[in-house]
């Protein structure tokens, strides 16, 4: 009885093995599933019919409608699933929605102006597949999109055209254009998708000569990803070399600075200030710490920019820096740039400076903060020296407060000499770490940074939650409530032991 139940568990082990492995239900699996249960099943008899009392009339009649009914509501369950599964209905209930498109996504799709062919080439039993298939399944569900399949080892032709280099390999091909993805993830195929559309017409600069952050360079301090999803997003990226300009170029839709390490110089500060007041618009990266020689010129449009760094309890070390320094930040406003962003879609800073919304210029100004540090943060003066990897210093007199590391201005100025409406805007970030190759993939800083370039160069359109290229195998927890989580289990455990103690000394009191 016991080698008739093992044989049958090992054949429904191989029948599954064989369906996870191939993705579909061949002859193999239902052979060894049919087997499989059946063994399964006569070895279940036989050990009810070795049970005193099981075998006796009394028994089977008690026992048999029971048994039926299970049989029957398993007989109705798999019927169930199969017709659904050849209506093609499906439901995503994966934990972190993996097969439920992004609205970035939606909105790509939307904005395809033919058909795209999506081709998987891979080879015969890569279990990757299944996954891209279902993701495929999705793209051409939801728009204008063809999907093909063809096996590696066939197409040694397209190998050698399109550079494929594995399998499950996805080539996006829209008319003699196309886009290889070497990892079909949603992130990477809406980013192949877009390069694809190829929207492009706003110019933004990037500040060059201050010691500004480098969008050529690739390694984990560069700013390349940055300069990638830019062009992704149909933006022109241009550079600007402020010491040897007296005007912000004509054709700019925005101005980028990064980081600037050193003051930028008179002349090219009063350029800025004045194409602002044309109805220019920026978006500034300030490190704490470093005087960009942007503050002064920010005050005056009513933004406040302590020279502290934002110290959060609620945030851990990361990568050997003190405590609190690089704070998770999962507090927002209302407003476009952080639209989708919530206290589960959070945004990753590296030692950030304040950015206070202090004052409106005039009255008709739209002035706020939109991102901020927990509560429990506070700010410590010592901000160069925490740069360079000194522990925060807290003052004794320190403010705890929600500190904001990110603020955003609309400027309304009248109009122009045609009658068009000017304004300005101005988005200002405590931290220019946060965009570079390191972190603009952590959590949501791509979309937060992405977005908040949409707003400024008024293409609120475009503003949305990206895919990610990478996908969690986890729920995202604020710092608040995975503490709450580990003090919650901390007492949980003691209160079990203390609770099994005494039911054991009341037992043997009894006894």
């Amino acid at each position: 009885m016991r080698a008739l139940a093992l044989v049958g568990l090992i054949a429904v082990l191989f029948s599954a093995g064989s369906y996870y492995t191939s993705g579909r239900f061949g002859a193999f699996a239902w052979l060894h599933a049919v087997a499989g249960a059946g063994a399964l099943g006569l070895a279940f008899a036989l050990w009810l019919r070795r049970r005193p009392g099981f075998g006796t009339p009394t028994a089977r009649r008690i026992l048999l409608p029971r048994v039926a009914w299970v049989i029957a509501m398993l007989g109705v369950a798999i019927g169930a699933e199969r017709a659904v599964s050849g209506l093609g209905w499906t439901a995503d209930l994966t934990a972190d929605a993996r097969y439920t498109l992004a609205p970035a996504t939606r909105d790509a799709l939307a904005a395809l102006r033919a058909p795209v062919a999506a081709t998987l080439y891979v080879d015969p039993g890569d279990n990757r597949a299944r996954s891209t298939r279902l993701l495929l399944q999705r793209l051409a569900e939801a728009g204008p999109v063809e999907v093909r399949e063809r096996a590696l080892d066939e197409a040694s032709d397209d190998v050698a055209e399109y550079g494929i280099a594995s399998s499950n390999a996805v080539v996006l091909s829209l008319g003699e254009r196309f886009e290889l993805v070497m990892r079909p993830t949603e992130g990477a195929l809406y980013e192949g998708l877009r390069r694809l559309i190829g929207e492009q017409g706003h110019v933004v600069y990037v500040a060059r000569g201050e010691g500004e952050g480098d969008l050529q360079r690739g390694d984990d301090g560069g700013f390349s990803g940055l300069a990638a999803a830019l062009q992704t997003e149909g933006f022109l990226v241009r550079d600007f070399v402020a010491a040897g300009a007296a005007a912000i170029p004509e054709d700019a839709s925005l101005l980028l600075v990064i980081g600037a390490a050193r003051p930028l110089r008179a002349e090219s500060l009063a350029a800025i200030d004045a194409w602002l007041a044309r109805g220019g618009r920026l978006v500034a990266m300030l490190e704490p710490g470093t005087d960009s020689g942007l503050e002064a010129l920010l005050a005056r449009w009513g933004f406040g920019l302590p020279d502290a760094v934002i110290v959060d309890p609620a945030s851990g070390p990361v990568e050997g820096d003190p405590p609190g320094v690089n704070p998770i930040v999962y507090s927002f406003a209302t407003h476009p740039v952080t639209r989708g962003l919530d206290a589960t879609r959070m945004v990753f800073f590296r030692k950030a400076r304040p950015v206070l919304a202090e004052r409106k210029p005039e009255s008709d100004d739209d002035l706020r903060a939109v991102a901020f540090a927990s509560r429990r943060s506070w700010l410590a003066p010592n901000a160069a020296a925490v740069q360079s990897g000194a522990a925060p210093e807290r003052p004794p007199d320190v403010e705890e407060s929600y500190w904001p590391v990110l603020s955003v201005g609309r400027y309304p100025r009248g109009a122009s000499d045609a009658g068009a409406p000017v304004e300005a805007r101005i988005a200002v970030f405590g931290d220019a770490d946060f965009a570079s190759n390191r972190s603009l993939r952590a959590l949501y800083n791509l979309d937060l940074l992405m977005n908040t370039v949409h707003w400024a160069t008024q293409r609120e359109q475009h503003i949305t939650l990206r895919p990610k290229a990478l996908t969690p195998d986890q729920y995202p927890l604020t710092p608040q409530q995975s503490l709450d989580m580990l003090y919650g289990v901390g007492l949980l455990i003691p209160e079990l032991c203390l609770a099994a103690a005494a039911w054991t000394w009341l037992r043997r009191r009894s006894g």
